[in-house]
């Protein structure tokens, strides 16, 4: 296949039609990807797509010309491909032309894919193959394992469904597009680590250049490539910005310190006042503003008016997509900000700045270190995986590192065992303010069959959503998220943005810190179960660590959940609060555990609401509105078999005065106890949440018509765990070893009566149990050891009366068919 696939590429894009909007399209489309590979100049993205759209201008009139005289056609497109070749290459040079084919190649083989008679090469291949990839292969070889291909790009021309590509240990930069690329139900195509290698596939690329100090903590240094994101030995080095405010020492996450907030009486939407500002002896014309403007709005402008060492600014209002709520209109000081984008705001350790006009890139490093002695990264890429309009794909066991992966129209497409670190960064260091590429599975009609699938990953340290989902019938599954989105400038204010996915699992995730409203936005009939959810909201107004609007609450299921530890609610079922507004109906609520949020608040009617615990919460405890005029009369609402300390119908006030309306029964409510819930569980400060053998909890619950409650002995307990269980169920992630100890470990609060219990690992089958009071003794004990107490399959070990005052160790080694994988060593002090 020489370079005849540029013959009939037209047609695969243009179709028949000759129309000059189609054939530009074709010209910016191809450039966009190919500037994503090849890393495009400004002025290259200029020459390469005019060569492209002049080359195919003039290929379609020789279309039009030969019509179905294939072979004369070819003939003088032969003719002409080596002069639009020459020039390419005097504009890309050799290597970056040899890509540019590969990208053409494999648009082809797509194109062949698509085709209904199929090659004649595909139609000798009877059975599944195998390929592989290694770093030290080579894409002239057949891609076996003795004699790798070279890259992952070149595997997936060859790829038909069945096939696997093993991708062997190493760091690879590449772009792999899927288009029209379809594996089979039983026959997916799959790429994955080779026998569990490490492989990663990295957007960032090392920067090799001379350094040189620019001031006394900052050095600087000319860069070829746009980057829109620094590592530093594998560290994303944090955009300079005022107020700072970064990852790791957990400041960007406190709003009292990462943003500026405008002076109340002279500040005016588009006019900011802050003292702090005079300090600032820079020209703060053209850089970026971010501002939180109201529930669940932040939006990103640019600064049109300041002199340095003045305390105010103006930005652009009229910029599209800047949006005030109408909980902040009028209110000027709430709209909580930050700046970004110039030189001058670079002023503490590990940040940095890219003037994008001379291509000079400033770093302040930690500690005064020469850039020298760091790994300096910038990343390069959006997507390692571009799936369109494809199906029945398999990416399994690789990591990505500032890089991610995007599916468009695209169904049963299953991402597993992946870990990705940095997956997203936004592009305003390169002045770019449209929507940021993030993780992506989208469906063109929001309720298409999608199929699509996430398990057993981890993303960590992400600016913007964790994933953008939508389509039907989609799992999300056993995942581990955090460090997430600290600019919320994503469509609205979604950690996890699922309103446009019906029918969609979201099971066993682990989710934990970020800046958005609403941790996790639930679509159309979501089963949201067995999640570990906290520290959320932290750099915007309003939300809830699950938020469940009025369209989306019926037959939604959010049960088994732990929400905790949040400055934002637990659980909530919203609506636009406006009077007269819609309201939802029909959502099941039950057996979820709140903590320490805001509250858990129940808007609406018809909802059943049964065997959930809230408690420690800064209002009420647990809400079913009252509030008719805009939140629902709640009259057909079922509450039962709920334990908190403040039952309430208002947001703040008390029972008493607001009742909580609907069909209540069955509930143990503090406030009228005039007691806590502690002293009916066994010991909630340690996440023991289950009912006291004396307690008024046991066998005092009821039934609900139609529902499924399970329960041991004579009726349902109140709350969500039932007394005389052997199992505890433990939402959030199960890793590769035993975690979420209860007690939870170095706890000093521990009662003498207390189980030892712990979330089983992924696939365990069993658990040994190592116990004892020596830290050494228990770490090295083996099955011949006297620290071990037995092999069982559930998650409760009793270990008889503990002695107050003492510090005891325990460690859970995790059984599967194949390996045990030996846990950490957990301790506790008994009171």
């Amino acid at each position: 296949m020489k370079k005849v696939y540029l013959l009939l590429l037209g047609f695969v894009i243009t179709g028949s039609v000759n129309a000059q909007s189609k054939v530009e399209i074709f010209a910016k489309e191809n450039t966009e990807k190919l500037s994503e590979i090849l890393q495009f100049t400004e002025s290259e993205n200029v020459q390469v797509y005019d060569i492209l759209l002049e080359k195919e201008t003039e290929f379609n009139v020789l279309r039009k010309k030969y019509g179905d005289d294939k072979d004369a056609l070819k003939a003088e497109i032969q003719k002409l491909n080596p002069i639009y070749n020459r020039r390419l290459k005097d504009i890309l040079g050799k290597e970056r032309m040899k890509n540019y084919h590969n990208y053409f190649k494999a648009k082809y083989s797509v194109y062949l894919k698509s085709k209904k008679t199929k090659p004649k090469y595909k139609k000798l291949r009877l059975a599944a193959t195998s390929f592989f990839v290694s770093t030290k292969g080579d894409d002239s070889n057949p891609g076996t394992i003795n004699k790798p291909f070279k890259t992952i790009l070149k595997a997936s021309t060859k790829m038909q469904a069945g096939d696997i590509c093993y991708i062997r240990e190493g760091i690879y930069h590449e772009i792999i597009p899927l288009h029209e690329t379809h594996g089979k139900k039983n026959s997916p195509i799959i790429f994955k680590a080779y026998n569990n290698e490490n492989v990663v596939l990295d957007g960032t690329e090392l920067i090799k250049t001379t350094w040189a100090k620019y001031d006394s903590n900052i050095y600087k240094a000319k860069i070829k490539k746009d980057i829109w994101q620094l590592f530093a030995d594998k560290k994303s080095m944090t955009s300079a910005r005022w107020p700072n405010g970064n990852w790791y020492d957990g400041s960007v996450w406190d709003k009292t310190k990462s943003m500026a907030w405008p002076e109340k009486g002279k500040s005016v939407y588009g006019h900011h006042f802050n003292q702090a500002l005079a300090l600032i002896n820079e020209d703060l014309t053209g850089a970026i503003i971010i501002v939180n403007s109201g529930s669940f709005k932040t939006f990103k402008s640019n600064v049109i008016e300041h002199i340095p060492n003045t305390n105010n600014f103006k930005y652009d209002t009229k910029r599209k997509g800047i949006k005030v709520h109408f909980s902040y209109e009028g209110k000027v000081e709430k709209h909580g900000y930050f700046l970004e984008g110039k030189l001058g705001l670079l002023d503490e350790e590990n940040e940095w700045f890219y003037d994008t006009k001379n291509k000079t890139l400033y770093l302040w490093t930690a500690k005064g270190k020469h850039p020298k002695e760091l790994e300096i990264r910038g990343k390069t890429q959006s997507y390692a995986f571009d799936i369109q309009n494809s199906s029945h794909i398999k990416i399994e066991g690789i990591n990505f590192f500032g890089t991610t992966f995007n599916t468009y129209e695209s169904n049963n497409i299953t991402v597993e065992d992946c870990n990705f670190e940095y997956p997203s960064y936004s592009k305003r260091m390169l002045n770019d303010l449209s929507e940021m590429n993030v993780t992506s599975m989208i469906m063109r009609k929001f309720d298409s069959k999608a199929f699509n699938i996430i398990r057993n990953c981890k993303f960590e340290y992400i600016d913007g959503p964790v994933i953008n989902m939508n389509g039907s019938n989609n799992i999300v599954e056993n995942n581990y998220m955090h460090s997430i989105d600290y600019s919320c400038t994503f469509k609205g204010g979604y950690t996890i943005n699922m309103l446009r996915s019906t029918d969609l699992l979201f099971r066993r995730n682990t989710v934990h810190t970020a800046g958005t409203s609403e941790m996790y936005k639930a679509g159309i009939r979501n089963t949201i179960e067995l999640n570990n959810l906290s520290r959320s909201g932290y750099l915007q107004n309003d939300g809830s660590l699950i938020q469940i609007s009025a369209k989306e609450q019926d037959q939604s299921q959010t049960r088994y959940n732990w929400v905790h530890n949040s400055v934002k609610q637990g659980l909530r079922y919203d609506n636009s609060n406006l009077p007269n507004s819609r309201w939802g109906e029909n959502g099941n609520m039950h057996h979820n555990v709140a903590w320490k949020t805001d509250r858990i608040f129940f808007k609406g009617d018809k909802h059943f609401i049964y065997n959930n615990l809230s408690f420690d919460n800064r209002l009420n405890d647990l809400i079913v509105s009252s509030n008719l005029p805009i939140q629902g009369r709640n009259y057909e609402t079922i509450t039962r078999n709920n334990i908190s300390n403040k039952f309430s119908g208002h947001r703040t006030k008390p029972g008493k005065d607001y009742p909580v309306p609907g069909v209540v029964d069955h509930n143990w409510s503090g406030n009228f106890k005039n007691a806590d819930i502690r002293s009916q569980l066994r010991d909630p400060d340690n996440l023991d949440f289950r009912p006291k053998k004396d307690s008024e909890l046991v066998d005092n619950g009821a039934l609900i018509e139609g529902k499924e409650i399970p329960y041991l002995g004579k009726a349902p307990d109140i709350g969500p765990y039932e007394f005389g269980d052997v199992n505890y169920w433990i939402p959030g992630f199960q890793d590769k070893i035993a975690s979420t100890p209860v007690p939870p470990t170095e706890s000093k609060t521990v009662k003498t009566d207390a189980d030892l219990m712990w979330l089983k690992a992924y696939k365990s089958d069993s658990s040994d149990i190592y116990f004892g009071n020596n830290y050494e003794s228990v770490k090295n004990a083996s099955r011949n050891s006297t620290d071990f107490k037995g092999n069982q399959k559930n998650n409760i070990y009793s270990p008889g009366k503990l002695i107050a005052g003492k510090t005891y160790y325990w460690r859970i080694d995790e059984v599967t068919k194949k390996i045990t994988q030996k846990g950490n060593v957990w301790s506790f002090k008994v009171k």
